[in-house]
C-alpha cells in the first residue's frame, strides 16, 4: 500500500466528496444550491486538490465548470471510493445499499419494473434507484461512476464496461381489435388504413415510411398517422385509448390482452437490430464486491 500521497496536507475525504459533488452539478453554485458559504468551501477545496495533485482539475465555461482529463479521472475515483465506504458502513449497521439504474423509459417501464420482485428477492439489502436517461448518454454516465448499471441499445465495446447482453429489442404494431375493418389485415393493409401512433421521426419511422410507401397505392397516403410520439410510453397511452394503432417494443405486449389487440411483427421492415446491454463500471465493481454479485444476478433475471 502505497501512502505517500497522504504525506502531505491538502488531501481529505471532505474535500473529495466537495470535488465530486461540484463534478456532477457541472459548478459550484449548483453544488451549493444557493448557499454563499457552501460555494466558497467548494472553491477553496478544488484549488486546494489542484494544488495536492500539481494538477488543474477543471475549467470554467460559461457559468458552468468542465473537468479536464484529470478532473474526470479523479472524479471517477472519487465517486467510486466514496460509494464503497458507504457500501462498508451501510453493511456493518445492515442497512440497505443503493444501487443506481439508468435505463430508457420504455425498458424501465417494460424491462426493469416488470421484474422488480425478482430483483428484490435475489438482492434484498439493496434499493434500487432508477434513473431515465437517454440512450446516448448513459455508457458515459456508468463509466464516469455516477450510475451504477446502465441499460443501452448499441453494441458496446467489451474493453469500455462491464457487459451482459440480455436481447433484441423488437418493435411490434399493435391495434385494437374494434378498429379493424376485418380481422385478416396484411401488414401493409393496417399501416395503410388504420389510424396510428407512431414516432414522430428516426430510423424506425423512415422504415414504417418506405415500407408503407413501398406497398401502397399510387394514390394517396401512405399511412395515417393519429398522434406522433418521441416516447413509447405515449405511443402505449394512444393505444390504449382506442383511439389508434401504435408501433411498440414487443415488450410491452404483456400490457395488452390478448383477445382485445391483434399484433403484427414488423421483421418486414428489415430494421437494423441492437441488442439491449447492461453495463457496469469495472473499477467500480472491483472496489464494490456487490456490484459484481449484482451484475450476475441483474444480468440473469433481465434476459429476454
Amino acid at each position: 500500500m502505497n501512502l505517500s500521497v497522504l504525506s502531505k496536507s491538502g488531501f481529505s475525504l471532505d474535500r473529495l466528496a466537495g470535488f465530486c459533488t461540484v463534478a456532477s452539478a457541472g459548478s459550484i453554485v449548483g453544488a451549493a444550491r444557493g448557499d454563499a458559504v457552501r460555494q466558497s468551501l467548494l472553491s477553496r477545496q478544488i484549488r486546494e486538490l489542484e494544488e495536492f495533485f500539481g494538477a488543474e482539475l477543471v475549467r470554467r465555461q460559461g457559468r458552468g465548470l468542465v473537468l479536464t482529463a484529470a478532473g474526470e479521472e479523479l472524479a471517477a475515483l472519487g465517486r467510486n471510493q466514496i460509494t464503497a465506504l458507504g457500501d462498508f458502513a451501510a453493511n456493518c449497521q445492515n442497512a440497505p445499499i443503493r444501487v443506481s439504474v439508468a435505463a430508457s423509459e420504455s425498458l424501465l417501464q417494460w424491462l426493469i419494473l416488470p421484474r422488480l420482485p425478482a430483483l428484490r428477492k435475489a438482492s434484498p439489502n439493496a434499493v434500487f434507484v432508477l434513473h431515465h436517461e437517454d440512450n446516448s448518454a448513459i455508457a458515459a454516465r456508468v463509466q464516469e461512476g455516477i450510475h451504477d448499471f446502465g441499460l443501452v441499445r448499441r453494441k458496446v465495446d467489451r474493453g469500455e464496461a462491464g457487459i451482459a447482453e440480455l436481447g433484441n429489442f423488437q418493435e411490434v404494431l399493435i391495434a385494437p381489435k374494434a378498429l379493424l375493418p376485418r380481422a385478416d389485415l396484411s401488414l401493409p393493409e393496417a399501416l395503410r388504413s388504420l389510424p396510428l401512433a407512431v414516432p414522430v421521426g428516426g430510423a424506425l419511422r423512415t422504415a414504417v415510411d418506405a415500407y408503407a410507401g413501398k406497398h401502397a397505392p399510387k394514390s394517396g397516403a401512405a399511412i395515417h398517422p393519429a398522434v406522433e410520439c418521441t416516447s413509447y410510453l405515449h405511443a402505449s397511452a394512444a393505444l390504449k385509448s382506442g383511439a389508434c394503432a401504435a408501433v411498440l417494443p414487443g415488450l410491452a405486449l404483456s400490457e395488452f390482452q390478448e383477445d382485445l389487440y391483434v399484433r403484427w411483427s414488423l421483421a418486414p421492415l428489415k430494421l437494423e437490430r441492437h441488442p439491449v446491454s447492461l453495463i457496469w463500471n469495472q473499477r467500480n465493481a472491483a472496489v464494490r464486491p456487490v456490484l459484481a454479485q449484482l451484475a450476475q444476478a441483474i444480468g440473469r433475471l433481465l434476459r429476454f
